[in-house]
Order: structure tokens, then sequence, then C-alpha cells
């Protein structure tokens, strides 16, 4: 019986997360990225989104930092910022996504 050749199983794509806050406890930071730099996964849409807080910056990036490469920031168009979710825009997202940043500001202290 002739054998086949097995082609190789791709590995699970790694993602990292993490959760800061600010000395005073009214802001926070989350990051969520790709730590090898650029993701292989086609992305059709994304969103994140917080609660019990308010959007002040949000940042999504094609290509996260790697080595001696820098992050590589999607265009204004291709995803909003709003007060509570950063996401794609339909249409204009060209479905390249390694990372994310948003910093939010707790609307009640216990955040």
């Amino acid at each position: 019986m002739p054998s086949v050749p097995s082609s190789p199983i791709p590995q699970t794509q790694k993602w990292q997360m993490s959760l800061g806050t600010s000395e005073d406890h009214q802001h926070f930071t989350c990051t969520i990225w790709r730590p090898q730099g650029k993701s292989y996964l086609y992305f059709t849409q994304f969103k994140a989104e917080v609660r019990g807080a308010e959007i002040e910056y949000g940042m999504a990036y094609s290509k996260a930092a790697f080595e001696r490469e820098s992050d590589v920031p999607l265009k204004n168009e291709e995803f909003e910022v709003t007060k509570t979710a950063v996401s794609h825009r339909p249409g204009a997202f060209k479905a390249e996504l390694s990372k994310l940043v948003i910093v939010a500001k707790a609307s009640r202290s216990e955040l």
C-alpha cells in the first residue's frame, strides 16, 4: 500500500493579553497582541469592548513590534474607537490585525 505524505499540522497561534492600572486606579490599559509580530490569521472583523469605563485612547495594529521592527498601525479608516469599543470598519478593514491597545477611565473607583 503506498504511503501518503502527511502535511504538517499548523501550530496554534499564541496571543497575549495584559491589563494594567494607574496608581490612582482611575485608568486601565488593556493590550492584546501577538508576541511574534505579524499574525498569519485572516480577520474578517474584530471588536474589543469595555464595561464600567470610557475609552480615552484606542489603537489597532496590523503588525506588532518584534525584534528590531516597530508596531505598524492600521490606517484610521480601517477601525473606529468609541466610548466603549475599538472595532473594525466594515468594508475598510484589510483583514490584518496583530495588536490592540485600549486605555480607559473607570466610571467608578472600585474598578
